[in-house]
């Protein structure tokens, strides 16, 4: 069942480490489910294969997918500290895994083929994607078709005859039952919201369990207040402010309450405000950038101090996650820079509060709402519009916070941002989320700096945000293979880069 996104799963989230959360996280949380499938004893060998043309195949040693997915098959979590040491961690542990590149064929650029061994049980194989921002869904298990996204409790139960009306009306006392018919039988997969305090005794060839592995559980009956701009202008009839909307909207989605939600944001920034603390040397062997926020300090610049900042925090926020430190995507880790490295320019340059800080990331979060329910976070999908792209729209509405700009002026703000990205590649150089990424999170923010004061000044946006972000998205979906992620085009391929790739190598 589609799930509405979450401000704290899906656009502000997850905390994490590593370079990539559509692939260090998502790999963590893939790896994470294929231990509860095997119920944590320990696969003998687990094989992961990737498509020769899928970004996977190019990434999948520079952007964490290995670390992550060994790191998961272990029970660690997206926000350790020690998940760059999957490997060595997992093998210590007597695990083997193994990589390989196969011509697998047109699939979703980030497809995870995986079959699991295990002594003297039956093997396990399955089909997972990650679908951005360290989002991720299980498609296949089993050669059965299945939506297992980890925000459920969830039970699937292989048989190869259908059970009796007792044992499946047994099932849906448990939760929602859905019944797939395949090759080898039939597949009951149950879903609750809550655990399961009882299994009942029933004949079957297979049984899994999981518990969720998101912070933000799924609904079994999906039910949000809006999703789009267009219903949340029909709703805004009290003229509240966007990160009020904000709260209203993650209240329902999550279960928690508005003051809840607001203090989870506050949360973040504490860990963020932490993890600058402790990151002070972010220099780390293996990079191609060094520390580069400390040229800016005190230079003279054209923009002045509010430039200066920005331009400082969020190159410390990108060499944080380049560090290995904590930090959270927003919405990606590759994109980590620009919303938080902005909020806390201006947090320096105004004299904010936590709380106004908070407030201006949950504004921006509401902007990611309606980008992840129309469109993607995901670069290998959309190029990197979907990333720094979506980021400085975000990026907009917390600027436009500190403004005190009302909720339309806010999403016009956005919508003007996201205008300007149009058809932004993803190129890594040497296949690392570092250049031209950083970069690319800069003018980001200076884009967003931009279009809010456009807005306050009454700049029209023309084009509404709802259409713009559909858009883009078509934009992205049209940009070539080659420029999404696959470190097969633009600034990937240049002579410079080729150099660095082999000497980082």
């Amino acid at each position: 069942m589609k799930q509405y996104p979450s401000i704290f799963n899906d656009v502000i989230g997850p905390v994490m480490v590593g370079p990539s959360s559509s692939h260090t996280a998502a790999s963590v949380r893939i790896g994470n489910v294929i231990r509860q499938l095997t119920k944590a004893e320990g696969p003998l060998s687990v094989s992961f294969e990737f498509d020769k043309n899928s970004s996977l195949a190019s990434t999948y040693s520079t952007q964490g997918v290995d670390q992550g997915l060994a790191a998961g098959l272990i029970g660690m979590q997206t926000h350790q500290k020690k998940i760059m040491q999957g490997l060595e961690l997992a093998k210590q542990a007597g695990l083997k895994i193994f990589f390989n590149i196969k011509d697998i064929g047109p699939d979703h650029p980030n497809a995870y083929h995986v079959l699991v061994q295990r002594k003297g049980k039956e093997d396990i194989r399955l089909k997972a994607l990650s679908t951005g921002g360290g989002m991720f869904e299980i498609a296949e298990l089993q050669y059965f078709p299945v939506s297992i996204t980890g925000g459920f409790f969830e039970i699937l139960i292989i048989t190869s005859t259908p059970l009796r009306p007792k044992s499946k009306q047994c099932l849906e006392g448990l939760g929602e039952v859905t019944e797939t018919f395949g090759k080898r039988g039939i597949l009951y997969n149950i879903k609750s919201q809550t655990p399961f305090k009882e299994i009942p005794i029933i004949d079957f060839d297979e049984m899994y369990t999981l518990s969720p592995v998101l912070s933000i559980a799924s609904q079994l009956r999906p039910n949000v207040p809006f999703a789009t701009v267009e219903e949340v202008i029909k709703y805004n009839i009290e003229n509240l402010q966007l990160w009020e909307l904000a709260c209203i909207y993650e209240s329902i989605r999550s279960g928690l309450s508005k003051e809840k939600v607001l203090d989870k944001m506050g949360d973040i920034i504490d860990l963020l405000i932490e993890s600058l603390d402790k990151h002070m040397d972010n220099d780390i062997a293996g990079r191609i950038l060094q520390s580069q926020s400390k040229n800016i300090i005190g230079k003279n610049i054209l923009g002045g101090s509010l430039i200066e900042n920005i331009i400082y925090y969020v190159t410390r926020f990108m060499e944080i996650k380049s560090a290995n430190g904590i930090f959270v995507a927003a919405p990606t880790a590759g994109s980590c820079g620009c919303v938080a490295g902005t909020v806390f320019a201006l947090a320096k340059e105004y004299e904010l509060s936590k709380i106004d800080m908070a407030k201006s990331m949950l504004a921006a979060g509401l902007i990611g709402v309606f980008i992840a329910y129309l469109s993607t976070f995901s670069a290998e999908v959309c190029g990197c519009q979907a990333e720094c792209g979506a980021a400085s729209g975000m990026c907009a509405a917390a600027c436009a916070h500190v403004l005190g700009l009302d909720a339309e002026k806010s999403i016009a703000a956005a919508s003007m941002a996201l205008q300007n990205v149009f058809g932004m590649v993803c190129d890594p150089v040497a296949n690392r989320v570092e250049v031209p990424c950083l970069g690319k999170n800069i003018m980001g923010a200076m884009n967003a700096l931009s279009s809010v004061n456009m807005a306050a000044a009454g700049f029209d946006q023309v084009i509404p945000l709802d259409e713009t972000i559909k858009a883009m998205d078509a934009v992205g979906k049209s940009l070539p293979m080659e420029l999404r992620c696959t470190g097969l085009g633009g600034l990937s391929i240049t002579p410079t880069a080729q150099r660095i790739k082999v000497e980082l190598t």
